[in-house]
């Protein structure tokens, strides 16, 4: 099998762990994988289908936001590793979801969810199984059939059946169980008599923190159970535990470690220093010692009074220093921004954080790689979009303030108006008008997900011909009409959002950038944009120009067509991108098959489907100087000039735009990056078994 276009594309993406939206169902395609690690990034949705990975060793999901119902495993007999903890599944798992990789499982995390009763049967060949933290409520499962098992973490539910009865854990239990946490399980009684292993035990490790035992803890009893043969550590942190019978031989040897921190029993004072040095060794040194001596006393009481209220003065006077700089530092900013006189209000937070409820989830519009987006309702009833910005530097600050500096006077139909913002210690917020509808991806691209036969009536041939003039009207507004000419840099479908008439506005400033008028082209140390939108010569060279955003206008124009997304992996090799395929129907002058299959038009709207896609064909060429501009485009759109395409070898099969293939949030990379040139399908390079990493 030859290596994709999205499988190289993937392999570069260092460093982006604000990757969002649902994971691309076309992973589900590329059969030679065997380790896919997408952790601990910001996916959201359900797992696709990844039946398909039949030779998958390694499948790592953990830290991210999917829901929905329990994923399909792979159909790999290889499967070795499974991780899906920290996100927001929940429901049952399906009695016999791990029937296909029963053999050779290894490692299974399904922590941190919301997964209830009753629990499926596991493959007996695993050596860890991670079930903390979730809402499992049923009787304590028998896992003696787990005989590989050595760790075992059920901490942080609420499985019955332990309190004042772990006698019963001996018939639960497999027997080379080396890890065990019953943390957090609200076991209540007294101490075990920890007869509850049977001879041979191989325990090393047993976690019974945050629980309710009460009683004195006999270590020359416990020294003598079965448990203590194989034991090295023993924590009891948290419970209500009032005394210890300590045993110095046993102790003295360094049998095992006792963790009694946060018990009753260290919170007391000890007259006598041996039982202050026991008490030490159990509670991690928090134990308190009363000499007898009033003198020492006294003594000791003036040093620590005196050495405290020393560093307490050099506390204070940090503080008053950090927080007099941070003042000084936001007055010069808002002076900045008022000697420029915008037209923009300064909220004060408190208004933004009463308005958002204390920027509450439910009140949550989206996220991206720069941001979170909120719903606000002012006091005077006025709803408005709130975004939340990831800066905290002092630089991010600057770069804050130049944005709002750069865009506040922006006054176009099609753009989204800034109202106003919010510098408050560490935060800084935007506040722009809020926009009834969704963006043009979830309206448009995301049917890809759904019956084909949603959302016709809405996006009727009109509607997205009116989106794309729009697009083109506020595009041509920040080149040529706005007070400094714009850059938008990140125009995507996401960025497009749809007023309640439809009327479509760009928004998301965060990678505007201005250009001198002298200037038509200038050399930036950094690209920034979304992969499968960004033009070749800013991602390769970083020459950036207004004809950059003119190649991210065609990408869209054909995805609105299309209906579709930029990328699609089961095309033909060379019309994966669609800008290839594009390309390549203008040659054999069937550009009109790109169309919508779901779109019905008249022969007259077929014409204006034909100048569309002859637009965006000439504004996906690869050099630059051959796009025409923003105002040629909307030209064009509106049927007052032609467009103007080039001969059929502007775009070479094998010449892959070094922007395409995938879509991702928004991002940034250093130039050595953005100068890789990604070798196409059509290279034969060979594949037998490769990794899908997003590094984090």
């Amino acid at each position: 099998m030859m290596v994709d276009f999205f499988v190289l594309m993937c392999r570069y993406l260092y460093n982006n762990p604000a990757l969002s939206g649902p994971i691309p169902k076309e992973i589900g395609l590329l059969s030679n994988l065997n380790r896919v690690d997408l952790s601990s990034s910001n996916f959201t949705g359900e797992v696709p289908d990844l039946s398909n990975l039949t030779n998958l060793t390694q499948l790592d999901l953990s830290g991210n936001r999917l829901d929905g119902p329990f994923p399909t495993l792979p159909q790999s007999w290889k499967l070795e590793e499974f991780n899906i903890s920290r996100n927001l599944f929940k429901g049952v798992i399906p009695y016999d979801a791990f029937r296909l990789v029963k053999y050779f499982l290894v490692t299974l995390d399904l922590s941190n969810n919301e997964f209830t009763c009753p629990l499926p049967k596991f493959s007996s060949s695993l050596n860890t199984l991670e079930l903390s933290n979730n809402r499992f409520t049923c009787p304590t499962p028998n896992f003696t059939y787990l005989s590989s098992l050595t760790t075992l973490n059920l901490s942080s539910n609420l499985f019955t059946g332990l309190s004042n009865n772990m006698s019963s854990l001996k018939h639960i239990l497999p027997q080379d169980l080396s890890v065990l946490d019953l943390s957090s399980l609200n076991i209540s009684g007294p101490l075990p008599d920890w007869s509850f292993l049977t001879p041979g035990s191989k325990l090393s490790e047993l976690y019974l923190d945050k629980n309710n035992l009460t009683g004195i803890l006999n270590i020359a009893a416990f020294a003598e159970s079965n448990i203590s043969k194989s034991l090295k550590v023993l924590s009891l942190k948290d419970n209500m535990i009032t005394g210890v019978l300590n045993s110095e031989e046993v102790i003295r040897a360094g049998q095992f470690k006792i963790r009694l921190k946060g018990n009753p029993y260290c919170s007391r004072t000890w007259s006598s220093q041996d039982d202050a040095t026991w008490c030490a060794i159990y509670c991690e040194g928090l134990c308190k010692h009363r000499p007898d001596s009033n003198r020492l006393r006294n003594i000791i009481i003036f040093a620590t009074t005196t050495s405290s209220v020393v560093v307490l003065m050099f506390v204070i006077m940090g503080l008053v220093f950090i927080l007099r700089r941070n003042r000084k530092c936001i007055r010069a900013l808002q002076r900045k921004i008022k000697e420029a006189d915008i037209n923009a209000k300064r909220f004060e937070y408190n208004e933004l954080r009463a308005a958002t409820k204390n920027f509450a989830p439910d009140m949550k519009l989206g996220a991206g790689a720069y941001g979170v987006v909120y719903k606000g309702i002012l006091v005077n009833n006025v709803v408005v979009a709130v975004k939340q910005l990831f800066q905290e530097t002092n630089k991010g600050r600057d770069d804050f303030v130049n944005e709002v500096l750069l865009i506040a006077n922006l006054q176009h139909r099609n753009l989204v108006t800034l109202k106003g913002y919010c510098l408050h210690g560490k935060q800084t917020l935007l506040v722009y008008e809020y926009v009834d509808n969704c963006d043009l991806h979830k309206l448009l691209l995301s049917r890809q997900d759904k019956s084909p036969s949603m959302d016709k009536q809405i996006l009727n041939w009109q509607v997205r011909l009116n989106i794309c003039q729009g697009v083109a009207q506020g595009l041509y507004y920040l080149h040529a009409s706005s007070q400094s000419r714009i850059i938008h840099r990140d125009i995507k479908a996401s960025n497009i959002l749809l007023d309640k008439n439809l009327q479509p506005k760009i928004a998301d400033f965060g990678l505007a950038r201005p250009m001198e008028d002298a200037r038509s082209v200038i050399i930036t140390q950094q690209c920034a944009g979304t992969l499968g939108y960004v033009a070749p010569e800013y991602m390769d060279h970083g020459e950036l120009s207004d004809k950059a955003d003119v190649y991210s206008f065609g990408v869209l124009l054909l995805e609105i067509v299309s209906g579709k997304r930029n990328r699609d992996l089961t095309m033909p090799e060379d019309e994966v991108y669609m800008p290839n395929r594009a390309w390549k129907l203008h040659k054999e002058n069937r550009l009109l098959d790109l169309k919508d299959p779901t779109l019905l038009v008249s022969d007259e709207e077929a014409v204006e489907v034909q100048r569309v896609l002859e637009t965006a064909v000439s504004c996906v060429q690869n050099a630059p100087e051959k796009r025409p501009s923003m105002f040629q485009v909307a030209a064009m759109l509106a049927g007052n000039a032609s467009a103007d395409v080039l001969p059929t070898d502007d775009h070479s099969d094998s010449n892959w735009p070094a922007g395409g293939g995938m879509e991702a949030d928004s991002y940034s990379c250093e130039t050595p990056l953005c100068s890789l040139h990604y070798p196409s399908r059509s290279t034969g390079l060979d594949s037998e078994d490769y990794e899908l990493q997003i590094f984090h």
